[in-house]
């Protein structure tokens, strides 16, 4: 019914889901920030940035040439593989939740991490991912083609 209440317990349980999500891609090792605490409806993770107080940059943010955004392909699709090979899909994969931090890939906003078997729309998920990454890199002249990550990581997947 939408009460204070059941909102609070909502968010509380989303806080949860992405803890523990963030916990067990970091025990994988995913490149994901650091799971430090939940606190209320927060999560508490590694601050990536530097020590100016600095935050790293959104990929979506980053200027870059052609070569180190291949790099940044290669470590997007490294990691897309670790999620696929746990059964995860990020759900909501963009340039906008992928962090660049000396150089090297980090993924962020996992709330909606979906359980690419358990979920009825987790393969079509995978494969939104697959398509929003690609049609950011290839934009910015970086080869790479959606239908092909996909079956490499249902590859993964099985």
């Amino acid at each position: 019914r939408k009460s204070e209440h059941g909102r609070a317990v909502a968010a509380a349980q989303w806080s949860f889901a992405e803890f523990e999500a963030l916990c067990r891609l970091w025990q994988l090792g995913a490149p994901v920030p650091y799971p430090v605490q939940v606190s209320g409806t927060e999560v508490l993770m590694e601050f990536l940035g530097d020590d100016d107080g600095t935050a790293a940059p959104r990929l979506a943010q980053v200027r870059a040439d052609r070569d180190t955004l291949q790099e940044h392909y290669a470590q997007v699709v490294d990691l897309m593989r670790v999620f696929a090979a746990a059964g995860f899909a990020h759900g909501d994969l963009s340039a906008y939740n992928l962090l660049v931090h000396q150089g090297r890939v980090r993924v962020i906003d996992l709330p909606q991490i979906v359980d690419v078997i358990a979920n009825p729309q987790g393969l079509d998920l995978l494969h939104r991912d697959c398509v929003n990454v690609c049609d950011w890199f290839a934009r910015r002249r970086v080869e790479c083609d959606a239908e092909e990550l996909f079956a490499d990581l249902l590859a993964a997947l099985y």
